[in-house]
């Protein structure tokens, strides 16, 4: 959906909590509801709905009487998201393997091969967002919306961990790509045993990388 077109809660809702998740309000700072108000030009009213609806979401930490912050990223947040994701994606991925949606991993496929263009490799976000796309595209192959809607949580933070502590250098970015193609690959050939262990591989990689980064 075009943001243009969205109510104003909703359309003010994303943009903070794209500020939130990009890091642009970094972990720990203070969120100014008057800042926000005059970026978009509207009332403090639904600045102040959506960072209730952050806090609801455990982006945004609330203190009366001191103010609205971001919320921080710790070890411990990261060994936990990174945890989730394994234990969920691995045992979905399992359960899906012979039936996942064929066309859409070869677009996925095609997708990350066309990073490994120098141009491409210039917007870390357009490969983030692809990435989580995917990850997300494995979870929501199951058919429980219940585990789609758990996850999206899940993945905002990740995302957020991303953005703080992936090292987007080239050879990160190659290595990065060819976990996902081999991914793809024992996919297509519906081998159960090399998805459970690529995809494992790849979550236990990122988060060990996190943590030695953060």
């Amino acid at each position: 959906m075009n943001n243009k077109s969205l109510p104003l809660k909703q359309k003010t809702y994303e943009y903070i909590k794209n500020k939130i998740l990009t890091c642009e309000l970094k972990p720990g700072s203070d969120i100014s509801e008057e800042k926000l108000a005059m970026e978009l030009g509207i009332s403090r009213t639904p600045v102040r709905e959506a960072i209730m609806r952050l806090g609801q979401e455990n982006l945004v930490n609330i203190y009366p009487r001191k103010g609205s912050f971001v919320s921080e990223i710790t070890l411990k947040d990261i060994q936990e998201v990174l945890q989730i994701r394994e234990i969920v994606e691995t045992q979905v991925a399992v359960l899906v393997c012979k039936s996942i949606d064929k066309e859409k991993l070869l677009y996925f496929r095609q997708e990350f091969e066309k990073f490994d263009t120098e141009e491409r490799y210039n917007s870390y976000e357009d490969f983030f967002e692809l990435d989580i796309a995917f990850h997300k595209f494995i979870v929501s192959s199951n058919g429980n919306q219940n585990l789609v809607e758990i996850m999206d949580k899940v993945y905002d933070k990740d995302y957020r961990i991303r953005v703080l502590t992936t090292n987007m250098f080239k050879t990160e970015r190659l290595r990065n790509r060819e976990e996902h193609l081999n991914i793809i690959d024992a996919f297509l050939e519906e081998d159960v045993e090399k998805v459970e262990e690529y995809l494992s591989e790849h979550i236990q990689k990122a988060k060990y990388r996190a943590l030695k980064l953060i």
